[in-house]
């Protein structure tokens, strides 16, 4: 039984929610003015807690690391200009009761191709790292608990767009064909 297109938007609102505040929290951080974060005193230092937190955690080697590789910085920067517009809006437009329109669907389809694009790199990556590196045990935990659901899920979003814009545009072709 499939789920409903309404049951799908809500599985993608919350990755888009969940992709959404790892941006703000951790991926950014280092984007926001100093005097923000940077002093204990600062009115978002709570951000750099939470982010060493969740480094002793996970081990996460793509934010323990005291720079990023280029690769990755290079993902950063392409989640500031696209991914983060994106999900904004896609949080905006998938949160409302309205069924999901041609524009939403197109950026949706955007949104999981540059997700599920740079977090399979990101599992490649992980994939390979050496024992000394990564811990099997947290290697294994990264790479199916946090990384491999963003590059599934997003994956799965866009060919479900990709075949609602089909549906569309068939729709539209099958109009113009009457007239």
């Amino acid at each position: 039984m499939a789920l409903s297109q309404q049951c799908r938007d809500w599985a993608y609102l919350l990755v888009v929610g969940t992709q959404l505040f790892g941006m703000l929290v951790l991926d950014f951080v280092a984007f926001y003015p100093k005097f923000l974060w940077q002093a204990p005193s600062a009115p978002l230092h709570f951000l750099v807690t939470l982010r060493e937190t969740y480094i002793n955690y996970s081990g996460d080697p793509f934010f323990s690391a005291s720079q990023h590789e280029p690769w990755f910085e290079a993902f950063v920067y392409i989640e500031i200009a696209a991914q983060f517009p994106l999900a904004v809006y896609l949080a905006y437009k998938l949160a409302s009761a309205r069924s999901t329109s041609g524009a939403t669907e197109l950026a949706a389809l955007a949104f999981g191709c540059l997700t599920g694009m740079g977090s399979v790199v990101s599992c490649f990556h992980l994939w390979h790292l050496p024992e000394d590196v990564l811990g099997g045990q947290q290697k294994m935990m990264l790479l199916y608990g946090t990384y491999l659901p963003f590059a599934v899920i997003p994956a799965l979003m866009a060919l479900d767009m990709h075949q609602r814009l089909l549906s569309r545009i068939a729709s539209i072709e099958a109009k113009a064909k009457k007239q």
